[in-house]
């Protein structure tokens, strides 16, 4: 059959046509000169995800010379392809001496001072798949916005778990995804020391030199560390308190080192738990915030609460929800004198191993804490752990470390954050004087929590003391109810006594001006804090002796004061005879509240400064600490706020006669 006659116009246009098909080919063909056809290699990208893209872009930290060298046709022998989403197998195995670290999977291991060890998270570890939830997230708990994404900012310490927990703003039945360039990932590598060499020299207080971390992503540097050829291609980090931390934008392979410099005058060896993945950090350490706070403390124990859990309403299912859910968080205590944790202070594992008290499962004196969720105190009144330390130390600094184990709700290989998150330490000491006493979890007074005047001889149960001093404080609350309930309160808005205020606020006020004054803070009497009221100067201490003359408080005119010989209510004298002690007064603007809630037919006042009112009542500090007694009062809790700001100027009211029999 004769082919079909073209004209002159097809015969140019077929010609064109051919020729740009060749011009094509040799373009496509010279710019790629290695093409890869490995359908296995697909297997380490995720299934589910159909957007990612086979990459044929050489290792993106290569050196610009480098990259010259091999179009020139000049390879390094020891260059290795690499392709991002496929696996090691394809191209071979790390060489010996590397130890591989899959995601989530803690690598430890023992190294002595002057060895470098060495290992690598591969390309298929670095493109495999993310995880698809973050089980210590706690999102049912934290409440969700009208679109279905979890909640943000407004969370309470939840949003203070550090990068591990960093991306909730995703719905929690996608995927998490890494906001990074389409052919890169980041790679959180974190590692922790958890044993260290111990001093030759007995009660030296200083640590050994902190462990080394380098990265490399070239593959001619694959030992990476401080004798590297490759130096120039490498980043380090030197660890922290037993912490470090290297987020990695990474292409593929990558490899590390960890260097344990030489050590004189140290013996034994170190232990450390070095992680990666590609979901979040392994171990997390927050260095800005301590998010645990003290309450009060006596000569043997201390109460601290963490900041609030979540800042939703009581009526929230997520605000219930924590009331019902184990408490996440734990403690470490540790005394200031003791050096066992110096240089490991940042790090969960070293903590876990040398803290004096460990509040965990098996952990070290775990029976001395008593732990709980807690509201109806502090700021806002929302929802706080609560620990109560025992068996401590008199007149002794500590450290406290708020702390997360795992994340929480799970530890270990395999869980994103499995490897714990630390905040930095809050600083506490015991009192030294033995005659105070912290209380808390009060029937009737339940924001109470803090120390009183006690005496171990007469009280050597705290649970009878507290008893003591909320039925002390219910009885006088009956004796005003009885007096409230003459006043016309539920009446027409013109006839109350007040536009602003209700028979409800006033009852209210009144019980937290009567828990404060009825119950009082106790301080050492051997404090010399300003602001501190001496109390019962004349009484013996209880260890039998008296005031010493010669001291300040001894005085003629305080001897001879009522404010200054006795206690603020008879009860404490005759029935706890805590010796001299010293009393942080409640705040003068709870008196100053008093007449503002409470009907004037009840009469009440506060008193004048000529008729004692600054020996009453205390004057607020600087933010954060605590000049005068209030409800709730936390040291540095409230730190950069003010008290009308929080809700915390409780108006208190009571009756003439309560007011006098109290503040005398």
């Amino acid at each position: 059959m004769p082919l079909p006659k073209l004209t002159p116009l097809q015969s140019r246009l077929a010609a064109s046509f051919a020729a740009s098909l060749i011009l094509i080919t040799d373009y496509i063909w010279c710019s790629n000169p290695y093409f890869a056809y490995a359908a296995d290699g697909i297997g380490s990208i995720d299934s589910e995800d159909h957007n990612h893209r086979l990459s044929f872009e050489l290792y993106a930290q290569t050196e610009a010379a480098e990259l010259s060298d091999w179009h020139n046709g000049e390879e390094s022998e020891t260059y290795e392809p690499i392709f991002a989403g496929l696996d090691r197998s394809i191209i071979g195995r790390a060489p010996d001496g590397i130890e591989d670290l899959p995601n989530n999977t803690p690598g430890k291991l023992n190294i002595h001072p002057g060895e470098t060890q060495y290992w690598t998270v591969s390309n298929a570890t670095l493109w495999g798949t993310l995880s698809s939830h973050m089980p210590g997230l706690r999102s049912s708990m934290r409440g969700k916005r009208e679109d279905g994404r979890i909640r943000g900012d407004a969370e309470g310490i939840w949003d203070d778990l550090g990068d591990a927990y960093a991306d909730r703003d995703w719905p929690m039945d996608l995927q998490r995804r890494q906001n990074t360039a389409a052919n890169q990932r980041t790679l959180y590598i974190t590692l922790n020391t958890c044993l260290q060499p111990v001093s030759n020299v007995t009660g030296k207080g200083s640590a050994p030199p902190q462990l080394q971390l380098y990265i490399s992503q070239s593959p001619n540097n694959q030992k990476p560390g401080p004798g590297a050829a490759e130096s120039g291609r490498q980043s380090f980090v030197i660890a922290d308190g037993g912490f470090a931390s290297i987020p990695v934008n990474a292409t593929a392979d990558i490899y590390i080192g960890v260097e344990a410099p030489t050590a004189p005058g140290f013996t034994d060896h170190y232990n450390y738990e070095l992680a990666a993945s590609i979901d979040a950090p392994y171990h997390s350490f927050n260095s800005s915030d301590s998010n645990l706070h003290l309450i009060d403390s006596d000569t043997n124990s201390a109460l601290l609460i963490t900041s609030d859990l979540t800042n939703t309403e009581p009526d929230d299912p997520v605000y219930k929800k924590w009331f019902s859910s184990p408490p996440p968080f734990i403690i470490f205590a540790h005394n200031q004198n003791d050096t066992a944790i110096l240089g490991l202070h940042n790090s969960f594992c070293g903590l876990k191993n040398k803290a004096q008290i460990a509040a965990f499962k098996d952990g070290s004196n775990t029976h001395n804490v008593e732990v709980g969720i807690t509201t109806n105190r502090g700021l806002g009144n929302k929802p706080k752990e609560q620990f109560y330390i025992t068996s401590l130390n008199g007149s002794s600094a500590y450290y406290g470390f708020l702390a997360v184990q795992g994340n929480s709700t799970a530890e270990g290989a395999g869980v994103v954050g499995g490897g714990g998150k630390l905040w930095k330490p809050t600083n506490f000491e015991t009192k030294s004087d033995g005659n105070c006493q912290v209380i808390f979890n009060l029937t009737f007074c339940s924001e109470v929590a803090y120390a009183v005047p006690s005496n171990p001889r007469t009280f050597p149960n705290s649970t009878d003391l507290k008893r003591l001093y909320d039925d002390n404080a219910l009885a006088l609350y009956k004796n005003f109810s009885y007096s409230l309930q003459q006043i016309a309160c539920d009446t027409t808005s013109s006839a109350r006594y007040s536009l602003a205020r209700d028979c409800a606020d006033c009852a209210h006020a009144y019980k937290q001006w009567l828990c404060a004054v009825a119950i009082p803070r106790c301080h050492d009497f051997s404090s010399d804090l300003p602001f501190l009221q001496p109390r019962n100067i004349a009484q013996e201490f209880i260890n039998k002796t008296t005031l010493d003359p010669m001291r300040t408080e001894a005085n003629s005119t305080n001897m001879a004061a009522m404010y200054a010989n006795r206690s603020r209510n008879a009860l404490i004298d005759t029935k706890v005879r805590p010796g001299p002690y010293k009393e942080v007064l409640p705040c003068r603007d709870l008196c100053y509240s008093l007449v503002q809630s409470c009907p004037a037919a009840l009469g009440f006042a506060c008193p004048s400064e000529r008729m004692g009112l600054n020996r009453s009542y205390g004057v607020r500090g600087p933010s954060g600490s605590i000049t005068c007694s209030f409800l709730g009062a936390a040291y540095y809790q409230n730190a950069a706020t003010t008290a009308g700001t929080l809700g915390l100027s409780y108006i208190a009211t009571a009756t003439i006669s309560a007011l006098w029999l109290l503040l005398r």
